[in-house]
């Protein structure tokens, strides 16, 4: 038995109530739905999520099948170089045994004390960042502190010269407006825009001289350890140096960014937990969690069947897209109890907005201490932060959070 979506899901320029509706909705009726219409299937349980997130060999994150080779925009001349790939080297888009090597050589890199390493540095740059704040009833704290932040902090991870991070921002915020209009189960949006190839070359450009200054005279940052890397004897070429670190780039910016937002609306709509986390800073790491678990940067994952499974108790052809909700996994209530509330006290919060199985965000440990400098540091200095205004948010199925929030009170 064929079954169809009854309608498509919503925008998220609400603040997500209306997809939080929707998914409830669908989640009540079917975990997993097949769309006979579309050929593509939605999954919106917790445990069928779960399942499918820890089973690769069914479930694949290699889509270069679904998606043509990327096209300059121009016709390449004999030694210059051809778009891009970025389906070659980025971690969320490949398949064991290839996946194991590139994570393994990314994991040399991004080492646990290099992550330690940087909270100092991620201190002294939330300081700057609020201390340019100084004197301002309001500020747009999307564009004045979510954003460099994070953007700055990967600058500095790779060793980027200092006079270089805007430029960094610059590619990252190009990089985040790319696709975001893509339907939640529409191939579409994983293709490279054509308008994004001349930027994509001027990124690989600098990236690559920079990666072979590092080979030239080694130091002590991700980008010097990723080019010195090995796995079995073999090491990143240069496509996958390049691809691997817009990841890093791009994946650890916006999540980082979006998680903040998110966290400033949660406690602007629950005084209580805000004034919790005045009260003990301590709590602020279990805040965080459940802002992960209640508005999640990234609502969705993608795969694509290998092979005819069974999910849910729905048959699922080869071939075929599979878009899980992670919202909605994240609120199923077999799960969670009294899952619609945001309860910063939750314990345990197995959320899965980091993943799960071997594709487990590899920037989460960074990504968590970030967000927790960050918030810490802006209520140490901001007790009472108000929204002067209603947040402007994402209207896309793939990323969820504001893209514009004016705060009050930081003279408070």
């Amino acid at each position: 038995m064929t079954e169809t979506v009854t309608s498509p899901s919503p925008g998220t320029s609400d603040g997500g109530d209306a997809l939080r509706s929707w998914l409830a909705e669908n989640r009540r009726k079917h975990r997993v739905l097949w769309d006979e219409q579309t050929r593509s299937c939605q999954v919106f349980g917790f445990a069928e999520t779960q399942a499918m997130l820890r089973d690769p060999e069914t479930f694949s994150s290699d889509f270069s099948r679904l998606i043509p080779a990327p096209q300059s925009p121009v016709e390449v001349a004999p030694g210059e170089r051809p778009v891009p790939n970025l389906l070659k080297g980025h971690l969320s888009v490949t398949d064991p045994p290839r996946h194991r090597k590139l994570r393994n050589l990314v994991s040399q890199a991004l080492t646990p004390r290099a992550v330690s390493d940087l909270e100092g540095k991620i201190t002294e740059i939330t300081a700057g960042l609020l201390d340019a704040m100084e004197g301002r009833d309001e500020v747009e704290m999307v564009s004045g502190f979510f954003n460099p932040l994070p953007v700055t902090v990967i600058a500095e991870l790779l060793g980027v010269p200092a006079e270089d991070h805007a430029m960094f921002r610059g590619w990252a915020d190009s990089l985040v407006s790319a696709n975001h209009d893509a339907g939640a189960v529409d191939a579409a949006r994983l293709q490279v825009p054509e308008e994004m190839a001349g930027l994509l070359l001027e990124m690989e450009s600098y990236i690559l001289d920079h990666a072979a200054r590092r080979r030239r005279e080694p130091s002590d940052d991700v980008l010097s350890r990723l080019v010195a890397a090995e796995v079995d004897g073999e090491s990143l070429d240069e496509s996958e140096v390049f691809v691997i670190t817009l990841m890093l780039l791009l994946a650890g910016h916006i999540s980082t960014t979006l998680l903040l937002g998110n966290a400033l609306v949660c406690l602007d709509d629950n005084p209580r937990a805000l004034a919790t986390l005045r009260e003990d800073p301590a709590a602020i790491p279990g805040a965080l969690e459940e802002v992960l678990r209640h508005s999640p940067p990234a609502p969705l994952a993608y795969r694509l069947t290998t092979r005819e499974t069974t999910l849910g108790g729905v048959d699922i052809p080869a071939d075929v897209m599979v878009a899980s909700w992670v919202m909605s996994a994240n609120h199923d209530e077999r799960q969670f109890a009294d899952a619609e509330a945001f309860d910063i006290g939750r314990t345990p919060n197995p959320h899965l907005s980091f993943g799960h199985g071997i594709h487990f965000c590899i920037g989460a440990p960074l990504g968590r201490m970030e967000a927790r400098i960050a918030l810490s540091m802006l209520l140490e200095r901001c007790p009472e932060p108000r929204l002067a205004e209603p947040p402007v948010y994402y209207d896309s199925p793939t990323i969820f959070g504001v893209k514009r929030l004016v705060l009050s009170g930081l003279t408070a």
